[in-house]
């Protein structure tokens, strides 16, 4: 049987707080389920986006702060990597650069037996020349001669130095074939990958 209005005013007093507070219970949920419960998902959602974002402005802030630090240290290594690679040179000045060598050590008073540049090797953004150089002459003309090439304005390493048939020349000098390896470097015009068909023998040739 249907609940009439005129019947509310027979139900007693307890029975219409029961009821009106479990209407309000049911209205309450009822909202929960319906809004309050999807709307706190996407109010964690934002509070997590706006939580990320913050911390991406404080690391920007910090980059900020930081950036004319930065900008001189690239300067700086950008100065740098420009005096090595004014050290190195590149493919037409090696005939040049080994020459210089030679007359350096005809200079110090050495005389040339073997003069051989070998195959370059490859690096990342240079490529090593060797050179087997075998020379007789003094010891103190040796020395001479090394120091020499030290001060060259490219870079040249002397290495794997051996002395070996000492003899006396007529004015009374001790005379000793010295072998050694001259390793130079050339700057590497393009990448690897593009220079594998070209020449790899460039540079190489004997100064005398």
């Amino acid at each position: 049987m249907a609940l009439k209005l005129g019947d509310l005013s027979k139900v007693p007093a307890k029975q219409k707080i029961f009821l009106v507070v479990l209407v309000c219970l049911l209205m309450a949920a009822g909202y929960y389920y319906l809004y309050y419960s999807a709307a706190a998902i996407r109010i964690a959602d934002l509070e997590k986006k706006l939580g990320d974002l913050e911390h991406e402005i404080k690391q920007q802030e910090v980059i900020a702060r930081n950036l004319p630090a930065f900008k001189a240290e690239v300067r700086r290594l950008e100065e740098q990597l420009g005096i090595l690679l004014e050290q190195l040179p590149n493919s037409a000045e090696i005939p040049s650069l080994l020459k210089n060598i030679t007359d350096l050590g005809k200079e110090s008073g050495l005389e040339f037996l073997k003069f051989t540049p070998s195959a370059e090797v490859r690096k990342d953004f240079y490529a090593e020349i060797p050179v087997s150089i075998q020379v007789s002459g003094d010891y103190h003309s040796f020395v001479l001669f090394a120091d020499k090439v030290s001060h060259l304005p490219r870079i040249v390493n002397i290495s794997d130095i051996g002395f070996a048939a000492p003899t006396r020349s007529g004015d009374d000098r001790v005379l000793v074939n010295v072998g050694c390896t001259a390793t130079t470097y050339r700057f590497l015009e393009q990448a690897p990958q593009a220079a594998a068909g070209g020449s790899a023998g460039t540079g190489k040739g004997t100064a005398k």
